[in-house]
């Protein structure tokens, strides 16, 4: 499966690349079209994949809803695949054609970025500090161009945190503007699978 913010070099606002999935088909129960819980948010890709494929393949196995199963019970991730581990998973594999090579990809290029960026926000504040005690010890012994030019490299990589912040809440599992009053009353919580990867952004 894409994330939003995969998909966002491609612009989304003008292309149509999100789609509205319906976990039960509308060719099964046109009545769930417009059911909020039964209506997902999903890439063109996943969604044409789907097509009309029902909820259940006949040999006991669902299509996993991402909302509320945790993926890591049926998945386990090989080379940015999703390898799955039950009849279910393997269903959701197949149905929304989760191994394309472009998707995985794409994962890959997410994979790779958050890495970037999380390694970036958690260890370079410390050399931020590093760099700003050089600089005060080289302005105490008046080598002020030399203390100039350490000073900018500090604002250069705090520059370069505050964009990987940026890049990091474009991926995060509850969006920056979400309307925080959810209509179920309840604060946002998170699989524990995912939860153990969080890391505060401010």
């Amino acid at each position: 499966m894409l994330h939003e913010a995969d998909l966002i070099e491609y612009g989304i606002g003008s292309t149509g690349l999100t789609t509205v999935e319906h976990v039960v088909p509308q060719s099964e129960d046109a009545g769930q079209s417009n059911t909020y819980a039964n209506c997902l948010y999903a890439c063109r890709w996943c969604n044409r994949s789907r097509s009309k494929l029902p909820l259940h393949d006949g040999s006991g196995n669902v299509l996993l809803n991402p909302t509320t199963s945790a993926w890591a019970d049926h998945f386990e991730v090989r080379d940015d695949k999703l390898s799955p581990k039950t009849g279910s998973g393997k269903y959701t594999e197949v149905a929304y054609s989760i191994n394309d090579p472009f998707k995985v990809q794409r994962r890959a290029a997410r994979r790779k970025l958050i890495e970037r960026c999380r390694t970036l926000v958690l260890e370079a504040p410390a050399e931020i500090e590093r760099l700003s005690r050089v600089v005060g010890h080289l302005a105490a012994s008046d080598a002020l161009d030399e203390a100039e030019v350490v000073r900018s490299l500090a604002r250069r990589l705090n520059e370069q945190v505050a964009l990987a912040r940026q890049a990091l809440e474009r991926y995060q599992g509850v969006p920056v503007d979400a309307d925080k009053a959810c209509r179920c009353r309840l604060e946002p919580t998170m699989p524990p699978q995912v939860a153990e990867q969080l890391i505060a952004l401010c």
